[in-house]
């Protein structure tokens, strides 16, 4: 009986933290959304159109993980920027809500423009990574 009443009290538990946790994490579908050229720079603008398919939640702040250079409140879910080499060309750790993914960028000189890339996005509490489709740079 006691057996009984520890394993229907596990069930319950799981049965309730499972939700808060299982948040869906889909593959960003990424969109190039303009570039400007100033002096030697390429500025790249990008956009993640299906933004608001992720929760919230996975964007809190989040003291209790590693913290991201000074900052000690790093988000949860972090964007990285990578070429089609799949070399790492910037990232974002302190998004806030997932509504900045529908506009935000990266600079490069010029000289170095990529000639297309992706990005993924990393749940640091679930460790979990998706990454997008690959978009070109013209």
């Amino acid at each position: 009986m006691r057996l009984k009443r520890i394993l229907w009290t596990l069930v319950l538990l799981v049965g309730f933290a499972t939700p808060a946790l299982a948040q869906p994490f889909p593959r960003p579908v990424l969109q190039f959304a303009g570039q400007v050229i100033f002096g030697p720079t390429l500025i790249v603008g990008l956009r993640v159109v299906n933004w608001s398919d992720y929760s919230p939640a996975l964007f809190a702040a989040s003291p209790k993980l590693p913290p991201c250079g000074l900052n000690t409140s790093a988000s949860r879910t972090w964007v990285e920027i990578f070429n089609a080499r799949g070399q790492r060309l910037y990232g974002f750790c302190g998004f806030t809500d997932p509504s900045l993914l529908s506009e935000f960028w990266f600079s490069i000189p010029e000289a170095n423009r990529p000639r297309a890339v992706y990005i993924t996005l990393i749940d640091r509490l679930r460790r979990r990574i998706v990454v997008s489709n690959k978009v070109a740079i013209p």
